[in-house]
């Protein structure tokens, strides 16, 4: 079963339950939510997934927490990590929904002996002139507390049109280098404000953010001809202060990934929060088409 979103301006999402995906997204009568699926196995490339309660990677799937060791599933086989939570693609229910705009929810229990930590996580979609606005908040529904973080994983393009004629805007941030597994090796580089272009570019690679005041929103933007995509995230204390940009070997869409914290951030603590009982993290996130 899939939901659908529409705006009185014509705008189109479409969201499936399982994930809680957007698999469509029109914006000004562009096709801009891009699905680089793979025939043998469909969730291959994670395309807008929310990854919850861990974002990438965790090197080795082991971390400790509060004095004691976890092991998740191995489920990077190629690097040999834990990746992109345990969310990505369960089922999510329908808490409520409108002609533009829709709320849904899942109930983790702490089933994963990797993960015994249960949460509610909930994700608002909502369609409003020529902008999708993406709510996402984690409850910490257990005793203890938790290690969390998140990033949402959304390919963009311009219908057919392939990457290499595209180039992305982005605000001062600095780059984390990356090991052979995709974990930081601890040095950086800080790249300025200023245009990526796309042509014979590949991108694999996590930034971080200057936070500003709480609730400041930075903007990526996915330009092709007089067409841009504003990809915005709100950052501040416990925020969206990271992001990753991925070109994936189709080269016919890019992942501009608002996050929250590093690669391997259950190791490293970069950006992770420690969520007490009760408590809940919000993270806001929104995509507005300019033409």
């Amino acid at each position: 079963m899939n939901l659908s979103l529409k705006s009185k301006e014509g705008n189109e999402a479409v969201i499936e339950l399982n994930g809680a995906l957007i698999s469509r997204l029109i914006l000004g009568n562009e096709d801009v939510i891009k699905y680089p699926l793979k025939e043998d196995d469909p969730k291959k490339g994670y395309p807008s997934a929310l990854l919850f309660p861990f974002p990438n990677r965790i090197k080795d799937a082991r971390y400790t927490f509060e004095g004691k060791e976890y092991t998740l599933d191995i489920n990077d086989t190629d690097s040999h990590n834990a990746i992109h939570g345990l969310i990505a693609f369960e089922r999510f229910e329908l808490v409520s929904q409108s002609e533009n705009r829709a709320k849904l929810k899942y109930v983790y229990h702490g089933q994963n002996e990797g993960y015994p930590f249960p949460f509610e996580f909930m994700v608002e979609y909502s369609l409003s002139g020529h902008q999708l606005k993406v709510v996402a908040e984690g409850i910490n529904t257990g005793e203890t507390n938790m290690p969390v973080g998140f990033a949402w994983h959304p390919y963009f393009g311009f219908g057919s049109a392939p990457i290499g004629e595209m180039e992305v805007k982005a605000p001062r941030r600095v780059k984390m280098e990356l090991s052979e597994r995709n974990i930081p090796t601890g040095e950086s580089e800080t790249e300025r404000a200023g245009l990526i272009p796309l042509k014979n570019t590949i991108l694999d690679s996590v930034f971080t953010l200057p936070e500003g005041e709480n609730g400041s929103e930075n903007t990526i933007e996915l330009r092709f001809k007089k067409k841009k995509l504003l990809v915005s995230q709100k950052t501040g204390k416990n925020k969206l202060n990271y992001f990753v940009l991925y070109t994936p070997p189709s080269r016919d869409c890019i992942a501009i990934e608002p996050q929250s914290c590093n690669t391997n951030a259950f190791n490293n603590e970069e950006g992770l929060v420690v969520l007490k009982p009760g408590k809940k993290v919000k993270y806001e996130m929104s995509v507005k088409l300019e033409a």
